[in-house]
């Protein structure tokens, strides 16, 4: 027997073996054959790949005639501290014979080359990252379409993966004017530009770092990294850079807030409200500081850095066992405040955001939004979305767990005690976000501050400046009447609320600072006048 006709043998058993384990399924299936080479991280490595799909509610067989898909794809294994895990994260780009790259769709997702499949190997709901993207679909925002699907690779059986687009410039995903070596000046050098705050891993096209400490560790600074075009040049590097530190300059100084030459003026400010409304929801502890994306189009199509593509939520929901990441209070944009000592910090810019009313009462009037009845964020909602995912993967998880029988035992990170079946891991998911909703709402009243309607006619003098037991105010008024007087922190939740008697003419109140001021630092003082006029003062407390 030759050594050609015994590795076909070999083949054909494990083939049969792994069928033997996955039998039928609702689910598409992925059938790898590597042709006896090994994948790793980098370089890929040429693969036969047939997906097979029977539609209309039938279900698929390992044995099936490739319907889907039958070609060849580039595979490696991708992401940092996942690489670590037993089931491994895969990267793949469809290929011809030749290893071009070619396009193609799944399941009705736009046709591209560059996919992923994603394993949820420490998170044993298998919904986190799903979840997350189908909501933020359901946002507005541009996130990775997904779709279940089982896995095998080399005749063994894999378990359950999820397909998602790999964050990429194209029409159909982070939709952005191409750039070209050749695009060198004017408004064809403004865009487009992918970066990310991440980890030094999975990319090799340079970095740059913030010229401004994080808050909490005055020798940490975040780490941006080029992430597209792919062939980008030293000219475009500068270009991007210099716009993202022209941003942070902004930001750093006193009058970062101004609407005209403050951040607005650089940054799509919605985008950032919607991802800070989506990290928190999630309680991501890798947000903000990690895998986390910008890009930016040409001037001429908008041209402001916009935050996004959301990534990687397998750690949030409470999946997190340091720095309190299982809890569902506290904020994740204050990670610094729990762990100041981590080697990847959130930015200082989020802070300042968090400090600037306008930002906080757009934020706050689109949380509340998305929280009504039967909206995005309702909690019977994202119940109904989650119930519709164990639906789908209900028969497919337990052939995954059969493959890595993890459930009931601990898998960095996670947190104790570790539920001991998968409908466990399910019901601890809703769980946890009825008591993150819950915290939310208390922690982001529907009542917030508005620097846009603060009045230049008011001359409203609040002193001292930082602050200790009193403080005075002075201004004049044109009519009598009742002024209420209010204090919120910066997270927006009002703390204090006092209504003053107005006489015509110069007013001076001392106002008696309430227990309720407990912690140092800001605080934003709001005064409505007897005229409707309003104008809000950022004041201290001191120590």
């Amino acid at each position: 027997m030759s050594n050609k006709t015994l590795a076909l043998m070999v083949f054909l058993l494990s083939t049969v073996s792994s069928y033997a384990q996955l039998d039928s399924t609702n689910l598409p299936i992925f059938i790898l054959d590597t042709q006896g080479q090994a994948i790793i991280d980098d370089p890929k490595t040429m693969t036969r790949l047939k997906v097979i799909h029977n539609k209309n509610g039938k279900y698929n067989k390992p044995g099936d005639a490739p319907n889907e898909y039958d070609g060849f794809a580039g595979f490696e294994y991708r992401g940092s501290s996942s690489q670590d895990f037993p089931k491994k994260p895969f990267g793949f780009e469809l290929w011809d014979e030749r290893e071009n790259d070619i396009k193609a769709g799944f399941f009705g997702m736009p046709k591209e080359s560059d996919w992923i499949l994603y394993p949820s190997y420490n998170e044993k709901s298998l919904m986190h990252n799903t979840l997350t993207m189908r909501i933020a679909r359901k946002m507005g925002m541009y996130a990775s379409r997904t779709q279940y699907v089982e896995v095998i690779v080399n005749g063994s059986y894999e378990g359950v993966y999820v397909l998602m687009e790999k964050i990429k410039r194209d029409k159909d995903r982070v939709n952005i004017a191409k750039l070209e070596p050749t695009s060198t000046s004017g408004d064809d050098l403004t865009g487009g530009y992918i970066i990310k705050i991440d980890k030094n891993t999975g990319t090799n096209l340079g970095t740059w770092e913030s010229k401004y400490p994080n808050p909490g560790n005055v020798r940490n600074f975040s780490a941006f990294f080029y992430e597209a075009p792919k062939e980008i040049t030293e000219l475009q590097k500068t270009y991007i850079r210099d716009y993202v530190g022209k941003f942070e300059d902004v930001m750093f100084s006193k009058d970062f807030a101004d609407p005209t030459a403050g951040y607005a003026k650089y940054i799509d400010v919605k985008s950032f409200y919607m991802m800070f409304i989506l990290n928190e929801f999630s309680k991501n502890v890798d947000g903000y500081r990690i895998s986390t994306f910008l890009y930016k189009d040409k001037d001429s199509k908008g041209g402001k850095l916009t935050m996004g593509p959301p990534w990687d939520y397998d750690i949030a929901y409470g999946n997190a066992e340091y720095c309190e990441g299982w809890r569902s209070e506290l904020f994740a944009f204050r990670y610094n405040d729990i762990c100041p000592k981590d080697t990847w910090l959130v930015p200082f810019w989020w802070e300042r955001l968090i400090s600037d009313p306008v930002f906080v009462g757009q934020m706050r009037a689109e949380y509340f939004k998305l929280r009504e009845s039967g909206g995005i964020l309702d909690y019977a909602s994202i119940v109904k979305e989650i119930d519709q995912m164990a639906a789908e993967i209900n028969e497919a998880q337990k052939r995954n767990f059969k493959k890595w029988p993890v459930l009931g035992k601990y898998t960095w990170p996670s947190p104790q005690p570790v539920p001991a079946t998968w409908e466990l891991e399910v019901k601890e998911l809703k769980d946890w976000i009825q008591a993150r909703l819950t915290w939310l709402d208390k922690n982001l009243p529907a009542q917030y501050t508005a620097l846009e309607n603060s009045s230049p006619k008011v001359d409203l003098k609040a002193y001292p400046n930082p602050f200790l037991d009193t403080i005075s105010l002075r201004f004049t008024s044109e009519k009598e009447g009742n002024a209420p007087l209010e204090f919120f922190d910066l997270q927006g939740k009002m703390i204090f609320k006092k209504d003053l008697d107005v006489k015509p003419g110069d007013n001076l109140f001392n106002i008696e600072v309430p227990e309720s001021f407990e912690l140092n630092g800001p605080h934003i003082l709001k005064l409505t006048t007897p005229e409707g006029e309003t104008v809000t003062k950022k004041l201290v407390k001191g120590s």
